[in-house]
This record gives C-alpha cells, structure tokens and sequence, in this order.
C-alpha cells in the first residue's frame, strides 16, 4: 500500500476532529454517532513525561478510560460502530494497536488487545523466525476496516545470528477477524516488499 493510500487513511480517521473542549478535546465519533473518543491531560509519568488520558464515552457518558504516553495517533472505527482500533505512539516496546468492542446496548467497553510489544515480536519469530535469525523490533498497526475484517500492517527488522550487525527490514500484512468480544483471529497474512529499503549493515561490521 502506498504512501498516498496510507495518508488518506489516516486523513479519513481524523475526519470529525473538533477543537478542545471543556471536558476534553473530542478526537471522533463512531459512524453511528453514538460514541465518541476524547482526550485529555494526564498527570506526568515517573519521568516527568506528559501523557494523555483517553476516554471512550456513550451518549456522553464516559464508559471506558485509559492514560496513553501521546494519545491516539491515528484511529478507525469499524462501519457498523462496534469495533475501535487505535494506534499510539510505539513506545520502547514498539507496538502501538489498541483495538476495543464496544456494545451501546450494554453499555460496555471490552479490550481485545492492547499494546505487548513482547507478546507481538514472540508471535512473529514463531510464524517467521527460526534457529538463525531473531527478530529485533517490530511493530503493529491498524490500517483500515474492509468487510468486517480489520487490516494491518506488521514491520520490523530480523537479524542473522551469525551476523548481529546485519538488519533485515520486513514488513507482512496481517487481516484479523473480529467477533464479539473473543479475541481477533489472524485470518489472512501476506509479505509486502518495498524495492527501496535493503538489509543493511551497521557501520564498521564485516
């Protein structure tokens, strides 16, 4: 997927953006109006850090609150309103998708996964690793909503063994399917290649 393609769709997920407001700064609303995804200040980290507290609410009423180190970097809410997937910022563990269902007749608000950049680099090596090369950082995001599936897009770097000063870039497409409040499924995955970005190799290595 292309530069101009990815753009758009990040373009699309702010489209109801609005100015701050007293209680927040509302960054979006589900297709059905019904939900809303706000943020605002949080109280500094243990470093001093700012962060933000984001907020999911219904009809007004917030049902569902989280404290995020930068806040939504992107978001896309499914068409029929039932899902939210929402990047932020990778962080030192590098994955970044939160992903929420979200029930307006009960009124609840239920995590289906949340950033574990451990949990993630283990997935991928046990799908694409093996005895000779070792995945150094990867990273999880959201992409678009297609036929009730959500589309992502997995990067990061593999290293040889035996060649710890040389980095492999790759990057996989992941569709997960989602039902309900069970976890998503990895339905549908496809290696995408990008001609420009090569293995490399870290200066001074032989």
């Amino acid at each position: 997927m292309g530069a101009l393609t990815v753009f758009c769709l990040l373009t699309s997920s702010f489209s109801h953006s609005s100015p701050a407001l007293a209680n927040g700064q509302l960054l979006s609303f589900s297709p059905d109006g019904l939900f809303e995804l706000r943020r605002l200040p949080a109280e500094p980290g243990e470093r001093g850090e700012a962060r933000k507290e984001l907020e999911i609410t219904l009809r007004g009423r917030v049902i569902y609150r989280w404290t995020s180190a930068i806040g939504a970097t992107s978001l896309f809410w499914s068409p029929d309103s039932r899902y939210l997937a929402i990047n932020e910022a990778p962080g030192d563990r590098g994955d970044q998708l939160r992903l929420f269902a979200l029930d307006p007749v009960k009124s609840t608000v239920t995590p289906l996964r949340e950033p574990n950049g451990i949990k993630l680099r283990s997935e991928v090596e046990s799908r694409h690793g093996s005895f000779l090369s070792r995945v150094d950082r990867v990273s999880l995001r959201a992409m678009d909503w297609r036929e009730g599936r959500l589309w992502c897009k997995v990067s990061g770097i593999f290293t040889p063994k035996r060649q710890s000063g040389v980095h492999v870039p790759f990057h996989h497409l992941w569709v997960l399917q989602v039902n309900g409040a069970a976890d998503p499924v990895l339905t549908e995955e496809w290696t995408l290649s990008d001609p420009k970005e090569q293995a490399y190799r870290d200066s001074g290595s032989q």
